[in-house]
């Protein structure tokens, strides 16, 4: 008896030690600033080959938060945004004031960092703390800025939690501070409970290297080793990559590429030192790159990468609820990641998602392609603002030939010129079928895949009204499709956002939104104007339409683009109104706004119930509201007011949304003046109303509101300049008249 006792206490005792001495899981961020896939997949690095092998790797967008005035000037390539972005989990701002960090003695200037920040603050710090003297600055800025990011939102929910952060490295150079990996550690204090961040200690001088300095890697990893259990949290700068980033300006294309391999080789080293270090059963290993870099041999390269090993990350791919695309995540899902790892709820103003693997082959090669192909994308969408120059001429040109001139040779001319309208949104939608090269090449393929659409248009149809009903048809069927498929067409076409620009999965975008909108409009009514069909068909066809686009650009898997939606819906409704016959009144279109605000808020609703990553920006908005946080609600509108302000004043956009509605209202009051207000029927008048009342709710309601209504006002200008155009002219009618009495 007594010896079962004792062999029981002993199990105890052995049992309890284990658990005692278990460590926790920890998470240890790695920055190489000023890389890409490339960079991490070259096969003559084999140290980090083999990492990003074993891990989930991605590319990563690098998008912050618009530039302020108040910043200091900043890096090219944004590394002190992206750091900051990093902290916040959200889409923060900030310049060369995110620089400026050190331990408690190190020095800033004449004084301590320790009294900067005690002078600033008031808070009196522990002396192993490391400190960002600028955090009310960088706390003013974004307070300021359009997306009000948290600097330090990371460290705040880590500390609360009772987990200790630590900082180690720098990216210095001689007489130039560089501590921005203090902003993606500290809290919203800007503290760190540990660290060194002091170059004198953790950088080698070396002639050789980029500004004659590079990373004492043996210091660094000293300094891990040191770190005490409870630090659970760690982020490295790994300087010499973004240092010899900056160093290429100054060196021959040859040189820079020598110094661009030797740090990736360092860092590879390093990456393999560390990961011995951790537990791949438990501990989390992060290493990214927060900026893209200054210069590359790359047009357009504008992401970064990121890889990540450890529990749930082996051999993949990455993907967030962010981007919804594999292979891509953004800068902002990290600070999430990391919380969910560590079993730490997520704060609401992250706007970052949870980043997933998800298991593929070939990883790096798919990268590499996918990166090359969001370069030229990026490089490609300048001509997606030229074709607004286009547009806004082809309405000069129209308006010109319907006032200028009376014969019927130009005129045909400027008609089959209005089917221009719908066959270029069309060819720039569907080039990625045929195409996908440099800018100046897609320049030619687009010019010769519109006119070959309006040629085929001209030889099956024979009238530009019929050739542009069909064109948007045809534009409504592919848009349709291509989101029930998963919208590859809609990623990489120049009519819509790219990864690059687009920091999450925004549907469709506002620009290929605008086109929908008037296509369905007007290419409805214009079809149903011949009234070969009794009204009460075309009123269910119409209805149906209108239904069909409005849940296919409102259903958050598919279009997921709130404004569009709304825009759609004023737009149906009005159109649907007049339809009927009935004059609008203030009683019909609140009845109306309402019925389809229900519809649309029943489509978000479906939303609001998903869960973690399956939810979109537009589930959490609504989620937002459904708690009570009226304010960020309201900021989001500031948002949509403060950015169509700018593109008004500032957009080619505005240029072709005042011509196109200026040209619309000038051709019809001449019209009507001339020929009465008979001479739009009910289903074109319909037609016109509703276009021009979604192009006002486009306008208001999104925040490029601008773009979206110069592609959907050109539409309600192509109805109206058809009608004219296609008119009998009298010359023409005392011919047709000359003509019928000869043969009598």
């Amino acid at each position: 008896m007594k010896s079962r006792l004792l062999m029981m206490l002993t199990l105890l005792i052995l049992a309890a030690s284990a658990v005692a001495g278990a460590k926790q899981s920890r998470v240890v961020v790695v920055l190489a600033g000023s890389c890409t896939i490339r960079d991490f997949a070259d096969s003559d690095h084999k140290t980090l080959q083999d990492f990003i092998q074993n891990a989930s790797t991605g590319l990563l967008n690098v998008r912050t938060g618009r530039a302020s005035r108040d910043s200091m000037p900043a890096s090219k390539s944004g590394f002190e945004a992206g750091c900051a972005v990093l902290g916040a989990g959200a889409m923060a701002t900030g310049g060369g004031e995110i620089r400026l960090a050190g331990d408690v003695n190190s020095h800033i200037g004449d004084q301590t960092a320790g009294s900067i920040y005690t002078y600033r603050t008031g808070i009196n710090p522990s002396p192993a703390n490391v400190l960002h003297t600028e955090i009310a600055r960088m706390q003013r800025i974004n307070d300021a800025a359009s997306y009000r990011a948290k600097p330090g939102s990371l460290g705040s929910s880590l500390r609360s939690n009772g987990i200790k952060t630590a900082v180690i490295g720098n990216s210095d150079m001689p007489g130039e501070m560089h501590r921005e990996c203090v902003a993606a550690a500290m809290d919203e204090q800007g503290i760190v409970d540990f660290g060194e961040v002091d170059g004198d200690k953790l950088n080698l001088s070396d002639p050789a290297a980029p500004f004659g300095v590079r990373v004492n890697a043996d210091a660094l990893l000293e300094e891990f080793d040191n770190l005490p259990e409870q630090c659970r949290f760690v982020v490295i700068d790994f300087g010499d990559t973004f240092r010899a980033d900056l160093y290429a300006e100054y060196c021959t294309d040859p040189i820079a590429a020598r110094h661009r391999r030797a740090a990736i080789s360092r860092l590879g080293d390093f990456m393999s030192n560390l990961a011995a270090r951790l537990n791949p059963k438990t501990d989390l290993l992060i290493a990214l790159s927060p900026n893209p870099r200054t210069l590359s041999d790359i047009a357009g390269e504008k992401l970064g990468v990121i890889a990540i090993s450890g529990p749930g990350f082996e051999r993949g791919m990455l993907t967030s609820g962010s981007t919804r695309r594999a292979g891509v995540v953004t800068l902002s899902d990290v600070a999430p990641t990391i919380l969910s790892f560590l079993n730490i709820s997520v704060p609401s103003e992250m706007v970052g998602r949870p980043i997933l693997n998800i298991e593929s082959e070939n990883v790096a090669s798919q990268l590499i392609e996918m990166n090359r192909r969001a370069s030229a994308q990026s490089e490609r969408q300048a001509i997606m603002r030229g074709t607004s120059v286009a547009q806004s001429v082809m309405v000069a040109l129209i308006v010109l030939a319907v006032f200028a001139t009376t014969l019927p040779a130009l005129k045909l001319a400027a008609a089959w010129l209005t089917t221009g309208f719908v066959a270029l949104p069309l060819a720039m939608f569907i080039m990625p079928l045929f195409f996908d090269g440099g800018a100046s090449a897609s320049i030619v393929v687009l010019i010769a895949l519109t006119i070959a659409l309006a040629a085929a248009g001209a030889l099956i149809l024979k009238t530009p009204a019929r050739a542009f009903i069909w064109l948007c048809a045809i534009f409504f069927g592919a848009v349709i499709v291509d989101l029930s498929s998963g919208g590859s067409l809609m990623q990489s076409s120049i009519a819509s956002y790219n990864i690059v620009e687009g920091a999450r999965f925004y549907g469709i975008g506002n620009e290929l939104m605008g086109t929908m909108l008037g296509a369905s409009v007007i290419g409805v009514g214009m079809a149903l104007s011949s009234r070969k069909l009794n009204r009460r068909v075309s009123g269910l066809i119409a209805g149906s339409v209108f239904c069909l686009t409005l849940v296919f650009v409102a259903a958050p898997g598919l279009g997921a683009n709130v404004g569009g939606a709304l825009a759609m819906a004023s737009a149906m409704g009005a159109a649907l109104l007049v339809g009927r016959g009935s004059l609008p009144s203030l009683r019909h279109l609140a009845v109306i706004a309402v019925v389809l605000l229900l519809i649309v808020a029943a489509v978000f609703s479906v939303d609001l119930l998903n869960i973690g990553h399956a939810q979109t920006h537009i589930g959490r908005t609504m989620r937002m509201a459904a708690g009570g946080n009226i304010a960020a609600i309201l900021d989001i509108f500031k948002r949509k007011i403060a950015l169509n302000c700018m593109l008004i004043s500032a957009s080619l956009w505005s240029r072709l949304l005042g011509l196109s509605l200026v040209g619309s209202a000038v051709l019809y009051w001449n019209e009507k003046r001339v020929r009465g207000a008979g001479f739009l029927n009910r289903e074109q008048s319909a037609a016109a109303f509703g276009c021009f009342v979604g192009t006002l709710a486009a306008f208001i309601f999104n925040d490029s509101g601008v773009v979206a209504g110069a592609t959907s006002s050109v539409f309600l200008f192509a109805l109206i300049a058809l009608k004219l155009l296609q008119r009998p002219t009298p010359d023409s009618l005392d011919s047709s008249s000359q003509t019928a009495s000869e043969r009598k």
